[in-house]
This record gives C-alpha cells, structure tokens and sequence, in this order.
C-alpha cells in the first residue's frame, strides 16, 4: 500500500495501518509541525516527509512536494484537516478559518485519485459537514471513540472504504488506563470525574490545563486520587488531584506507551490531543483486507 497522509501529525494513520494488518510499501507525510515530525520519524524511519500541504500537488503520476518529487502510483489518501474553526471549542469561522485547509486535502485527493480515502474531522454544524460531504461525496460515519478507547470523542469520518460499520464495545474504562494513582469515591458533584468510565475528549490544549479550572467545568482531565502525598497532586476543594500523564493521554487515544517521549511534555500533551484514536482508524482500515476477501 503506497499512502499520503495529509496533516500527518504524529503519524497516527502509520500506527492504525499496522494494527490493521496491511502492508505499507510507502508512507508520504505532509506535516509542518516539527514536533510532530520528529515523533513520526523516531517511530517509522522509512516515513517520507514532504511538509507543507500546500506545496504538495500530484501530476502524470509524480508528486510534487517541499522537499522532493517522487514519481510514484497513490493507493490511499488519508488525513484529519484542521479542525479549530470546526470546533465547538473554536472560533466558529468554518471554512473561513484555519479548518478552511480542508479544501487543499480535498484538492489533492482529486489529484491523485486513489484507490481509497479517509478524512477525519470533529462533529460540526450541519452546514459545514454537508459541504465537505457534497465535496468529497460520501456521507460522513459517526464514531465515538469510546467503544475502543477509555475516552469519549466522537468524530466524524468520511471513506471510500465499502462496508464500514461502528466498533464492538471493549468495554474500556477509564481507571484501566491510569498509571496506578487510586481514584476516590466523593459525593461532591464537581469531583465525579473519579466515578466515571470515560474520561471527556482530549483537547491539544491540555498541557496548559489549569487543574481548579478544569475540576470547576468538569472536565476530566483532572484524576482525583488518595494519596495526599501522591506526585504532582494538587488540593482543591479538600480534595487531592493531578493531570493525567501523558502516557495516560497516549492510552486514551490507543497509542503505544511513550510513542511521544523525546519532546516536552506540553508538546507531547497537543500533539496526542490533535491525534488520531488509533483504533478506531485501524478499525475503519480492517474492512479494506475484508473487503478484498
């Protein structure tokens, strides 16, 4: 399988292809972030760079790219185009904003043509999905996360891929993924993130998370845990908390313990939380061997 991931990342697509069992021959990635860039290359040396989606373009069987040219056949495109002014958490702009680099992904994959695609995105307003629907032109699958991970995250993919249908339950919870911190029991309403199953989506803005902040508008990126003299813990409320480590973060998104370790904590927190799951994308890969059965 030759790939072009586009706003590669972290190369999570590189990660769910070999869960997935498919034999990668090639592996192009269109990423600026050089953090990100950096973990992709410690983990799969033979990934091909070729940064800046904008410059990548595709043309009598040869990519073009920021670094090269390669002459080379596509079998795949995939990629999750910024999704900032998608997001609830945005600026609303849609396409007016940054999240308007969707229309290089969908520029390129016309190019190319490939065999298969997969586009990833956050759950927006029914205007701008029904525009990259009408785009790309496919409707969009709705998965949440939580049926292969410890983290509720429902994302929407648009594929070629025939016959995808949603994950089993694994039935993950969330104190299977922490690092050995017990959690305490507490009625308090602000502190049931210690009761609950599923931790709430991951967000690229959590190295900067505040832990009274996020205990207040009850998110759970804070764990509650019982010991007062436990490392990183802070006080709020009578009551000991701490962030989640980024190991923790990395299960939450079914990536491999440490696949970011090399960089600041901060930037392995964005980069893990602009992520992929892993394992519902090698979910949605598994049906192109189904399908070739």
């Amino acid at each position: 399988m030759k790939v072009l991931s586009l706003f590669d990342g972290m190369s999570a697509g590189r990660i769910a292809l070999e869960r997935a069992s498919i034999e990668v021959e090639s592996y192009y990635a269109s990423e600026i972030d050089k953090y990100a860039s950096t973990i992709s290359k410690k983990n799969w040396p033979d990934i091909i760079p070729i940064g800046d989606v904008t410059q990548v373009s595709y043309k009598d069987g040869v990519l073009h790219t920021q670094f090269g040219s390669y002459e080379t056949d596509i079998d795949m495109v995939i990629g999750g185009s910024p999704c900032q002014s998608f997001s609830v958490a945005g600026n609303q702009e849609g396409f007016d904003g940054k999240s308007g680099l969707f229309y290089e992904w969908v520029r390129i994959l016309r190019e190319v043509n490939p065999k298969y695609f997969l586009l990833e995105n956050v759950c927006m307003k029914k205007e701008w999905e029904n525009e990259i629907t009408q785009e790309v032109g496919v409707a969009p699958i709705l998965i949440n996360s939580a049926l292969v991970s410890a983290q509720n995250r429902k994302r929407l993919y648009w594929t070629n891929i025939e016959g995808v249908t949603q994950p089993s339950d694994k039935d993950v919870l969330f104190c299977q993924i922490l690092e050995g911190f017990c959690l305490l029991n507490t009625s308090t309403d602000n502190l049931s993130i210690s009761k609950a199953n599923k931790a709430y989506t991951l967000t690229a803005r959590y190295a900067g998370a505040v832990a009274w902040n996020s205990i207040e508008r009850k998110q759970r990126s804070m764990v509650v845990v019982g010991e007062s003299d436990a490392e990183g813990a802070n006080t709020y409320g009578g009551n000991e908390y701490r962030k989640l480590t980024p190991i923790e973060c990395e299960r939450l998104q079914t990536i491999p313990d440490d696949y970011t370790k090399s960089v600041s904590n901060s930037q392995r927190y964005k980069m893990i939380g602009n992520g992929w799951t892993v394992d519902v994308i090698a979910h949605i890969f598994s049906f192109i061997s189904a399908n070739k059965c």
